[in-house]
């Protein structure tokens, strides 16, 4: 059966860092996906495109068909660094299995690194919507302090939730930076011994998956439990 294609609007454009934007689209006909799923931009400014973004937010019931996307910006190489508020794009999807386990475990981890964090944030956000006690820890990973997307809705997001955790940890040299320092696979030990029994969610650079999802399964998390989406 062929992937579902139809017509988005951009809504609003505002930025997360100096490298990647957050885009609000607005569908032209009734859509609904599963946090941590994917669309893909087939069509935009007269150009037949293949562009895959996770989506960043979980569905909305009071603004249905609005979604948004974190997209890196290339200095005007990408029909999507320019792309005014009104344009139409023609989408594809929603696809992915990227998604909650249909049995959750008392807790989850969610790692990702740069844009990897736009389908955790679609995660949580679903998940805290929820009457559930599961806990949540998101570990992110980013360069530098002013790279860190999305940090202040996964502030208020923890300031509200007593059951969700918010980590960021920095590679690159910040000497205004007091939080913590390295990749995130050097963070997996204390929050597998917090959380465990746990589903990991990992999502950005596939070595960095891979190695995070090698150490897991060393440190006891099942493979059935780890869930991954690298590019």
């Amino acid at each position: 059966m062929p992937a579902r294609r139809f017509v988005v609007e951009l809504v609003a454009r505002a930025p997360l860092s100096s490298r990647v934007h957050r885009l609000r689209f607005a569908a032209k006909e009734p859509f609904a996906w599963a946090a941590g799923q994917h669309l893909v931009v087939v069509r935009g400014q007269g150009q037949a495109l293949f562009l895959p973004y996770s989506i960043a937010s979980a569905s909305d019931p009071g603004k249905a068909g609005e979604f948004e996307l974190a997209v890196a910006i290339h200095a005007g190489a990408d029909v999507m660094d320019s792309l005014p508020l009104g344009a139409e794009l023609e989408v594809e999807g929603p696809a992915g299995d990227f998604t909650w386990q249909p049995k959750a475990s008392p807790a989850a981890l969610l790692v990702g690194v740069g844009t990897g964090v736009a389908p955790l944030r679609a995660l949580i956000e679903e998940e805290l919507a929820r009457a559930e006690k599961t806990r949540l820890l998101l570990l992110a990973g980013h360069r530098a302090s002013d790279d860190v997307l999305f940090a202040a809705d996964f502030a208020r997001l923890a300031a509200q939730h007593e059951r969700f955790h918010f980590i960021v940890t920095l590679t690159g040299g910040d000497p205004s930076w007091t939080g913590r320092r390295g990749r995130v696979q050097a963070q997996l030990v204390e929050a597998v011994s917090s959380l465990a029994p746990l589903d990991a969610y990992l999502c950005g650079r596939l070595d960095m998956v891979n190695e995070v999802t090698a150490a897991l399964v060393a440190h006891g998390v099942p493979p059935s439990r780890i869930r991954s989406e690298g590019f």
